[in-house]
């Protein structure tokens, strides 16, 4: 068994680095180019768990862009506690994907990767590119408050799992510049309490930024990201509305409903967008807007004021230097119900950590072993919970609270009586419609949203222009449905 209490010194210089290492991928690619490896000796683990010999091996780790410092400061520790291991941590980003990947192609092997920024969800077509983990000495499945070991499998009908995660998911909320908010005279964390009090929040702000004289760019500078739009938004925008709710989504992916019936859940997220479009919410042009170089710099810099997005902007901010108090409030205010719901993406049972295959022919492959054992021990998922602000799905051994900003402001105080959003708050989260429908895939197809070719900014290009109706979108995604799965 890996088990070896860190110091607190270690875990509040790992804790400290969380915010400062955001930095790195603030405004742009920053991605760092994968370590080109190199021979190691030949190892064997010895009994019991202990660390292998480890002269001269070197471990290549992926990391998100946004957390590569406290990642590297993480592992760091681990290269401490096992002399003769170096550990480099990389990084990528969505358009240095293509390469890293023509790398692998041509050979390269890292000691453990990272699906995100790769895009990679594991299913019955890609699943063979990775270890199945079941197979690994590992000492913590039954830490995990979820069915870690057997979800995936299930699911499939493979061997599995093939990718490991160990959080809560990520979560879209409204976060804003409060010095801003404060000029303007406006507070929606105490007076947004429903759709109708958001479109006035909007209208008001809107009207604040366009009387500035040119302090503001924009109120609201929403960019594009296919991943989000295609997997996060795409559910989170159903929930202002009751009719919007996840069972009635995941109805549409069991083919129990329509895409495109008169009563569609997903009407909401696509007449949400254009609503915001049409009322000068965000701009006119948002397809052609770059995620990090338009949204996130704008606000960064304090040139725009709010916008909806997940954890690791309130962290990039902090490290840039921006001085301006963030404050966030869950995303969907209800239109027509009593509770305030707050979608959360599920539980990654198809993504995130995992081992490519090849990877176990390598002479420092006990080596690995040993390390992947150490990063999901329970002394070191506190300082990866903090390093990304987010909470565990995971049974430590002392009570655990991550310090994440965006925990701290908004997704504390959900589900919680007498928080601060009034006790009518809870989570929508659990397996989406798009997970479930997962083993009906047929290889190569486009999905409902065609998010993983960006073909969905295609769409939103032609609703933003006219070309295209909330109908048509919602007929283009009922006939992408069609096409792209087995039926139930």
């Amino acid at each position: 068994m890996v088990k070896k209490t860190i110091s607190r010194r270690d875990f509040l210089r790992v804790s400290a680095l969380a915010a400062a290492g955001a930095a790195l991928a603030s405004c742009g690619p920053k991605a760092t180019e994968a370590p080109a490896g190199g021979e190691a000796p030949a190892t064997e683990a010895p009994a019991g768990g202990e660390a292998p010999p480890a002269e001269g091996v070197v471990l290549d780790i992926m990391s998100l862009a946004e957390y590569q410092a406290p990642y590297q400061e993480i592992w760091n520790i681990y290269a401490g506690e096992n002399p003769g291991i170096t550990a480099n941590v990389f990084a990528i980003n969505e358009d240095t994907a293509a390469a890293y990947e023509a790398k692998v192609a041509g050979g390269y092997l890292a000691a453990i990767e990272l699906t995100q920024e790769m895009q990679i969800f594991f299913d019955k077509s890609n699943y063979e590119m990775a270890l199945d983990l079941s197979t690994l000495e590992f000492d913590w499945w039954d830490r995990f408050t979820f069915d870690a070991k057997n979800a995936w499998a299930d699911l499939f009908g493979l061997p599995g799992p093939r990718s490991l995660d160990f959080m809560k998911g990520q979560f879209m909320a409204w976060q804003y510049n409060g010095d801003a908010m404060k000029e303007a005279g406006l507070d929606p964390r105490n007076d947004v309490r429903s759709y109708d009090d958001l479109v006035k929040w909007m209208d008001e702000g809107k009207a604040f930024v366009e009387g500035s004289g040119g302090k503001y760019d924009a109120f609201w500078k929403q960019g594009w990201h296919n991943w989000i739009f295609g997997n996060n938004y795409s559910e989170c925008f159903c929930d202002f509305f009751a009719d919007g709710s996840a069972d009635r989504r995941v109805a549409c992916w069991k083919g129990e409903a329509k895409f495109n019936a008169e009563d569609s859940p997903y009407r909401h997220f696509f007449q949400f967008y254009l609503d915001a479009k049409d009322k000068g919410w965000i701009p006119a042009d948002m397809p052609n807007l770059l995620w990090e170089n338009d949204m996130e710099a704008t606000y960064i810099s304090g040139k725009s004021v709010m916008m909806v997005h997940g954890p690791w902007v309130w962290d990039k901010a902090a490290a840039a230097g921006s001085t301006f108090e963030q404050v966030g409030l869950p995303a969907t205010p209800p239109v027509d119900m009593d509770t305030w719901k707050q979608f959360a993406l599920p539980v990654n049972i198809d993504n995130q950590w995992f081992i490519r295959a090849g990877v176990d022919k390598l002479p420092i492959f006990p080596n690995i072993q040993h390390a992947w054992n150490w990063f999901f021990s329970p002394d070191i998922i506190p300082l990866r919970c903090d390093a990304e602000g987010r909470m565990p799905l995971y049974t430590l051994d002392a009570p655990f609270e991550t310090k994440g900003l965006q925990w701290q402001s908004v997704g504390k105080h959900i589900g919680v009586k007498g928080g601060d959003f009034g006790d009518a708050t809870e989570w929508d989260e659990g397996l989406t419609g798009l997970v479930m429908a997962s083993p009906r895939k047929k290889k190569g197809s486009k999905g409902v949203f065609d998010w993983e070719s960006n073909g969905l900014n295609v769409w939103f290009a032609n609703l933003y222009s006219g070309k295209w109706t909330v109908q048509d979108c919602l007929d283009e995604a009922q006939k992408n449905y069609d096409e792209s799965y087995e039926a139930a």
